[in-house]
C-alpha cells in the first residue's frame, strides 16, 4: 500500500467520524429545540447552556432563540456530562462587559493568600513585576450578579432566581455547571432562572465562551 493510498484511507476515516458527530449534535440540538417548543405555553420554559462530552463539547444555547410572553420564565440548565462550565449573561449597557477573570491589587498589610487545602500544587497568578496585584477569578462573572438601573451591584445565592424588569445594566448566571458536578467549582450554580417582565428582545453571552450567544424576545 503506497503512502499516498494511506493518507486517502485515513482523509475518508474522519471524514466520516466528522459526520458520525456532526449528526449526533444534530439530532441533540433538534430533540432539544422541539421540546422547548412544546414548552412554549407554559409558564416556565427549560433552556440548556452548552452540552456534550469531554471528546465533542457542544458550545451553544439550545434554544439558540427563545420567544416569551411577559410574565414568562426561563430556566437555563448546564446538561454536558462533563464539569465544562457555561454562564448566562445579559449584558444591557456595554459599560458593564466584564470578563472571567481580573487583575485585583492587594491591600497593604493585608494576609498573605494560601492555597487551598494547604500544600496543594496551586498559586494565585501574579502580574510581571508586580507582586501587590494578583489575578483572579471575577466574582460577578462567577456567582449570580445583577446590576440594577442604578449602579447598584447585588449578589445572589447558587441557583437564582431573578425577575428582569428591562433596566438592568448587567444580569449574570453566575457559573453554570451540570448537576454532581458543581464539586469542581465551589459555589457554582446547576440552574438559573429568569423572569421577564418587560416587552423586547434581550440578546446574551456565556462569558466563558464569548461566541455562544443567544437572545429572548418577550412579546
Amino acid at each position: 500500500m503506497t503512502i499516498k493510498s494511506i493518507l486517502t484511507m485515513i482523509a475518508v476515516i474522519a471524514t466520516a467520524f466528522a459526520l458520525v458527530i456532526l449528526t449526533a449534535n444534530v439530532k441533540a440540538i433538534s430533540a432539544i429545540d422541539n421540546s422547548s417548543s412544546n414548552n412554549r405555553t407554559s409558564t416556565e420554559i427549560k433552556a440548556h447552556a452548552g452540552g456534550g462530552n469531554s471528546t465533542d463539547m457542544l458550545a451553544v444555547f439550545v434554544p439558540q432563540q427563545a420567544r416569551v410572553s411577559v410574565g414568562q420564565s426561563i430556566t437555563w440548565d448546564n446538561p454536558s456530562t462533563v464539569a465544562e462550565p457555561h454562564t448566562v449573561t445579559f449584558v444591557l449597557d456595554n459599560k458593564t462587559s466584564t470578563g472571567i477573570v481580573s487583575p485585583f491589587a492587594t491591600v497593604p498589610n493585608s494576609t498573605k493568600f494560601m492555597p487551598l487545602p494547604p500544600g496543594s500544587n496551586s498559586e494565585p497568578v501574579k502580574a510581571p513585576g508586580r507582586n501587590n496585584v494578583v489575578i483572579a477569578v471575577n466574582a460577578r462573572s462567577y456567582i449570580p450578579t445583577i446590576i440594577d438601573s442604578q449602579g447598584i451591584v447585588k449578589h445572589f445565592a447558587p441557583n437564582a432566581a431573578y425577575t428582569m424588569n428591562g433596566s438592568e445594566k448587567y444580569v449574570n448566571s453566575g457559573w453554570l455547571l451540570p448537576k454532581g458536578q458543581e464539586q469542581n467549582f465551589p459555589g457554582s450554580s446547576n440552574t438559573f432562572t429568569v423572569t421577564f417582565q418587560k416587552a423586547g428582545t434581550y440578546n446574551y453571552l456565556c462569558l466563558i465562551h464569548p461566541w455562544m450567544q443567544g437572545s429572548v424576545i418577550v412579546k
